[in-house]
């Protein structure tokens, strides 16, 4: 491969992951709708869970199109990016990508179509999400107030009428034979235009349900452990343990993250930890090689 090439290649890469990050990180949120054109039924086989536990995962914060909005998002849904994950199904593969879009549904980054082999939709389509957000963890996404892409300015001119200014000057000869003195007109100088900034474009939005805080529920409760029935969650130290079975058996830890609503679980039968998530309902979502498991908080 020519040497020039091969630079010009790299410059190219390197010049178009700077401006997807910038581009990225203009936006505070991104918001995953519950059903995609493709799916049948809300949240088929819970693909759109998995893909609000994935942005999570990689340092977005994401919320469901239907969740409740954070008070700056609902006085400025130009704040979100909106998501669409594309299906193009083949005879012997699944090709997936997935599109973000602005407030003003235009599209402002898409990711590469990947591809699965797998002959069952749910495998194939959460393979399809995890190499996608390959390329997405690899933007190392960081919300940027200062970049303001998602915000406009408009000029505005602030017309001024100035009177025109009569300057009277004396001259010898005036003083002398008594004549009218000279006028002079002099025009005042041009006024400067005043320009009005950041005036966003969301004054046509819809009226937002809620401005309020989504509500993060806490960890600690019953929920439905499978083989181990009804499990309680308490905190002990600055973790929380699964205690369930007859013999009130330790059987799992978690621990703590940055995120409110994001733990690490360490089972006690299992070497490898896994990431948790607490939904708005209070359950727990649990990323497994088979897929998101869901385990029910029990009221």
């Amino acid at each position: 491969m020519n040497k020039s090439f091969l630079i010009s290649y790299i410059l190219i890469f390197y010049c178009s992951i700077l401006f997807a990050q910038n581009t990225i990180n203009s936006y505070k949120y991104i918001l995953v709708p519950k059903q995609f054109e493709f799916q049948k039924s809300v949240d088929q086989h819970q693909l759109n869970s998995l893909m609000k536990f994935e942005f999570q995962k990689s340092g977005y914060t994401a919320l469901f199109t239907d969740d409740q909005y954070p008070s700056d998002l609902a006085t400025n849904r130009c704040m979100a990016l909106k998501v669409k994950l594309n299906n193009n199904p083949m005879l012997f593969k699944t090709k997936m990508s997935i599109d973000f879009y602005d407030c003003n549904n235009r599209i402002v980054y898409s990711t590469k179509e990947v591809s699965s082999k797998e002959k069952v939709y749910k495998k194939a389509y959460y393979e399809a999400v995890r190499k996608i957000f390959v390329e997405l963890k690899q933007l190392n996404y960081s919300y940027d107030a200062s970049l303001n892409s998602n915000e406009n300015k408009i000029e505005a001119e602030e017309e001024i009428i100035v009177p025109k200014q009569i300057k009277v000057t004396k001259t010898e000869n005036s003083l002398k034979t008594n004549t009218e003195p000279i006028v002079k007109e002099i025009t005042p100088p041009i006024k400067p235009k005043v320009i009005l900034e950041s005036v966003t474009n969301n004054v046509k939005t819809v009226p937002l349900k809620v401005v309020d805080k989504p509500v993060i529920k806490a960890i600690e409760g019953n929920y439905n452990f499978d083989n181990w029935g009804v499990s309680t969650i308490s905190k002990k130290g600055n973790n929380y343990v699964v205690i369930g079975g007859d013999e009130g058996f330790e059987f799992a830890i978690i621990y703590k993250t940055s995120k409110a609503s994001i733990f690490i679980i360490k089972w006690a039968a299992y070497k490898q930890p896994q990431l948790l998530e607490v939904d708005n309902e209070g359950n727990l979502l649990i990323d497994t090689k088979k897929g998101l498991k869901v385990y029910k908080r029990v009221h």
